[in-house]
């Protein structure tokens, strides 16, 4: 089963307000490839729950990087496939993008954050 699994719609008040979902997730290559083969029933483990009338549309940002690094989605050699989804509720469609990277680029880059984590968005204080 996927891990990390983070329901940004409730981390926030201001998402979780508007008429869709956001989540993230992690998976090994293997796990992304039943996500592939069978989405909602991978979606479902984690809580997301589709409804037949959504469609679910998954884009990989980096298909070839992790095609090459994974055997064809078989090796389990420190490759992780990170995911955001959303949509849904008022929408008939929920996204996936997906970008594959190695488990030693965690924590290595420097990010510029909007806001800091204790505020609601830009300019607001908690």
């Amino acid at each position: 089963m996927p891990s990390k699994i983070v329901d940004l719609s409730a981390r926030s008040k201001i998402i979780r307000d508007e008429p869709f979902h956001v989540h993230f997730w992690e998976c090994t290559p293997k796990e992304y490839l039943e996500l592939l083969k069978s989405p909602r029933k991978v979606l479902a483990s984690m809580g997301i729950e589709i409804p037949a009338r959504c469609r679910i549309e998954t884009t990989i940002e980096n298909h070839d990087w992790l095609e090459e690094h994974t055997r064809g989605f078989t090796a389990a050699n420190g490759t992780i496939v990170c995911n955001v989804g959303g949509g849904n509720v008022a929408r008939g469609v929920y996204r996936i993008v997906s970008y594959g990277h190695d488990t030693t680029s965690i924590g290595k880059f420097k990010k510029k954050l909007l806001h800091s984590p204790e505020q609601e968005q830009v300019g607001k204080k908690a």
